[in-house]
């Protein structure tokens, strides 16, 4: 539908239930390792898990509209990322190619894992905010040992309201692409 301007790029956020998910770097002769079951996407990366307390971002945007690729789109989320955690006390750094994601003491907060159909992109990141972190310990998420994940609760000691990290993050990010998010639709199933 991006593709075809039947839609403008979107962001949909969301908190999933518990999913485990392979991209397209996941050796699937490790498969038969798990006892979860895993859902093969498109997206770049390895296996990783989704749930409550950890916020996904999907980014549907015409890359050649504005002006950028895969890796400047990127570079702008990571950075957009950073800032948020800042406001959060944490100092963390985004990282490319086996380590793709954010980092903050040594430990994975946010993953990220695009795909791209014609000009447009799909997938996105996983932000662990309030994450169950146990739930990593069934999987090698991103080919790691599943204690390299952390979130935000985990690093601070305590809660952080989802609205406030969601808000704070769109805000950075609009700034990054220099562009305005007007509206933002936003249901919330709990």
């Amino acid at each position: 539908m991006r593709n075809n301007d039947i839609i403008p790029d979107t962001i949909i956020v969301t908190e999933h239930e518990d999913t485990y998910t392979a991209g397209i770097h996941f050796n699937s002769e490790n498969e038969k390792n798990y006892s979860v079951p895993i859902i093969k996407v498109e997206r770049g990366g390895a296996l990783t898990y989704h749930g409550r307390g950890q916020i996904v971002f999907y980014f549907i945007f015409k890359l050649n509209e504005r002006g950028f690729n895969v890796k400047d789109l990127i570079l702008k989320i990571q950075d957009s990322v950073n800032l948020t955690l800042s406001d959060y006390g944490l100092k963390s750094e985004g990282r490319l190619f086996k380590e793709t994601g954010v980092w903050t003491n040594g430990r994975k907060i946010c993953s990220i894992g695009l795909a791209l159909k014609g000009f447009s992109t799909l997938h996105g990141i996983a932000v662990n905010v309030n994450t169950d972190l146990k739930k990593f310990s069934y999987i090698n998420p991103c080919d790691f040992d599943p204690n390299i994940m952390t979130s935000i609760e985990h690093e601070i000691g305590r809660k952080v309201q989802t609205d406030e990290f969601i808000t704070k993050f769109l805000n950075n990010f609009s700034n990054a692409i220099s562009d305005k998010i007007i509206s933002r639709e936003c249901q919330i199933n709990k």
